[in-house]
């Protein structure tokens, strides 16, 4: 049999909220990168009933065993729970800068807020500048 694919492993201590919805549960902590570093994130089950779970949790892995049912693996023990959908969110803006650098601002750009900067640093640049509002 395959092992189950992970949705999210949590590096760290991991709480649980309320919410989506009524049955629904958001799991708190950081998961893990694979270059060792770690990012926030959430991850909220949309729940068929309320599940009973621990308060907290020192590290914390979420599988998907059947497409219904999501196991959340710890050293505590393994909790299934009947969930119809689950969203994970985390922070991905440093991998994206990362991957995709800044444009180079023009140097005609540069100049123009120079010069205009320059001009509004004057007493007669200032005055110039309120004739045009």
């Amino acid at each position: 049999m395959n092992p189950s694919p992970d949705i999210a492993r949590f590096d760290g201590p991991v709480e649980w909220v309320s919410g989506p919805g009524p049955a629904g549960i958001t799991l708190l902590g950081r998961i893990a990168e694979p270059d060792g570093s770690t990012t926030p994130a959430q991850l909220s089950l949309i729940c068929r009933d309320p599940p009973v779970l621990p308060a907290r949790w020192p590290d914390l892995t979420v599988a998907v065993t059947t497409p219904p049912e999501v196991l959340l693996r710890s050293d505590r023990g393994e909790w299934r729970i009947a969930c119809r959908t689950w969203q994970l969110h985390r922070e991905v803006g440093a991998a994206f800068r990362a991957a995709v650098p800044p444009r180079p601002t023009p140097w005609s750009r540069r100049l123009a807020w120079r010069v205009l900067f320059g001009v509004a640093g004057t007493r007669a640049g200032r005055w110039l500048l309120a004739l045009r509002r």
